[in-house]
């Protein structure tokens, strides 16, 4: 009895694979990105004191993996910047802005509702994302960005501004994992699929600098995307 289940279960498998398709794409699409934040104490922060969004793209490539004509799963590799508008002055052109840069993988869960010769899509999965590199910005009262030099008084110091990513809090200024669960809505023409998703980041960023911090900043923010489906995008 135990031979026939697992007989079944296989051929099941191995039935599910042949029938399910799988297709390539390209992905670019715009990113506006915030910081969830937590003060030293642990508790939210006040209003003047919280992040604004701030702009940034993201880049990949996703695999489209069609169970049936409505179900499939969409793994992706997504170069992905986030981060935030730190301070911002109201009376001028300066400001601070923290720009992260993500490797992120992507894996959601998609549902397809046909109208005809467009789709809705409705997606929703989590995602990994690994820090390979990051920046503190600074743009003066007249709104030009200030350099390195700018800020070193010329004494030539590089990558003053530069944001390190690792475990060893003595030498790394943020952790370099990053997870989070996205959701996302869009719509597909032939192998063409237009979406809009949000970014709510789970794992915290900060390393925990004494006993008694207790703050933290997770990723967030918005996803407005543009895919290419190679092959046309529609298996069924």
């Amino acid at each position: 009895m135990n031979k026939k289940i697992c007989a079944i279960l296989i051929a099941a498998v191995f039935t599910a694979s042949v029938q399910a398709q799988f297709s390539i794409g390209a992905r670019a699409g715009f990113n506006l990105t915030n910081f969830s934040e937590k003060g030293y104490d642990g508790k939210a922060l006040d209003k003047e004191d919280k992040s604004s969004f701030k702009p940034g793209f993201q880049v990949g490539i996703v695999g489209d993996y069609a169970i049936s004509e409505a179900f499939s799963i969409q793994p992706g590799l997504i170069f992905a910047q986030q981060g935030a508008t730190m301070w911002k002055d109201d009376d001028s052109d300066a400001k601070m802005a923290m720009n992260l840069n993500y490797l992120q993988i992507p894996i959601n869960a998609q549902y397809k509702l046909n109208f005809g010769s467009a789709s809705l899509l409705l997606q929703a999965g989590p995602y990994v994302g690994f820090g390979i590199g990051g920046r503190m910005n600074f743009w003066g009262e007249d709104g030009k960005k200030i350099s390195d030099n700018d800020l070193n008084e010329g004494d030539g110091e590089k990558d003053w501004f530069k944001i390190k990513f690792g475990s060893d809090k003595e030498k790394h200024d943020l952790k370099g994992l990053d997870f989070g669960v996205g959701l996302g809505l869009g719509v597909q023409f032939g192998a063409i699929q237009v979406g809009v998703g949000y970014n709510l980041g789970l794992m915290n960023l900060e390393h925990k600098w004494d006993d008694d911090y207790k703050g933290s900043t997770k990723n967030n923010g918005l996803t407005f995307t543009l895919t290419y489906l190679f092959g046309g995008g529609d298996k069924y």
